[in-house]
């Protein structure tokens, strides 16, 4: 089989719907399985997409996993030759995922291929990032200072926002919401760090990636639409510290050689969490 195209599921079971659409209305000259890892326990809208799409086969899981493990758990029983991740509020386009799979099947130095995604507006979604740095925790795409300050040297350098988005690059790691890895690249870099519950995990598998010897590539010859949340209603309480929780590891994992620095970092790290927690009290 040539690909697998894998989703994990919370309480997304409408663009879910349409995500599944698009790859069955799309993927024509390629072998393909979709597989969906549900982490919700009663999403309301997964029987009627069941019934649409049999084809697709389904996990069930009795626990929210957070989003590495169920994609590792997806990934062991894919038997694509290429993996396919994709978040549920995705879109595919025309036959663009197979422009990727070729590409990277006449590539063999590329570990993991990732096309340009767009907004809801057409407009573009900065997909492809260099390595977080420590100012990144203040200049990230979320933060409040990228927002008053779009063009500050920090975000513009860790959003790429001063490279031409048109062209075919290496980069230092791509988005998760559409991220194309063949499949024993991704047993050989270890699949997802399962210590990450929920964002993070990206950047750290492909650095795993990295330090195994294949290209990170940018591939804008194939476009997705992403419908990525704008609202401004409050995140979970116990997301925002799992997303931190992940910063700390990705950081001792990565660059924590000084333990006096790392406690450094991990204090900034804990009061960038607090400051989100209390911003989302008044939500």
């Amino acid at each position: 089989m040539n690909l697998s195209c894998i989703i994990v599921n919370y309480y997304n079971s409408a663009p879910l719907k349409n995500c599944q659409e698009s790859i069955y209305q799309t993927l024509k000259n390629i072998s393909f399985e979709v597989i969906v890892v549900d982490n919700s326990q009663d999403d309301p809208g997964m029987a009627s997409l069941i019934e649409a799409y049999p084809q697709t086969h389904y996990i069930q899981n009795l626990t929210n996993t957070g989003f590495a493990k169920a994609n590792n758990q997806a990934a062991q029983a894919a038997k694509g030759e290429t993996l396919l991740f994709l978040n549920p509020d995705t879109i595919l386009t025309d036959q663009d995922i197979e422009k990727m799979q070729k590409h990277l099947e006449s590539n063999p130095d590329i570990g993991a291929l990732g096309p340009k995604v767009l907004n809801t507006d057409g407009s573009l979604q900065y997909s492809c990032r260099r390595f977080p740095t420590l100012m990144t925790g203040f200049f990230n795409r979320y933060s409040l200072l990228s927002q008053w300050f779009p063009d500050n040297s920090y975000s513009v350098r860790y959003m790429m926002k001063d490279f031409n988005h048109e062209e075919i690059r290496e980069v230092d790691w791509l988005s998760g919401c559409c991220l194309m890895i063949p499949h024993a690249v991704f047993k050989k870099a270890g699949g997802f760090d399962e210590h990450y519950f929920l964002f993070n995990e990206d950047v750290d598998l492909c650095k795993a990636i990295h330090q195994h010897g294949f290209k990170v590539i940018y591939f804008p010859l194939a476009k997705i639409t992403h419908h990525i949340s704008t609202s401004n209603s409050k995140v979970p309480a116990d997301i925002i510290i799992k997303r931190h929780l992940g910063m700390i590891h990705y950081y001792k994992k990565n660059h924590g050689e000084n333990l006096g620095t790392r406690m450094i970092v991990n204090i900034m790290i804990s009061l960038r969490c607090l400051t989100q927690l209390a911003f989302n009290i008044f939500k």
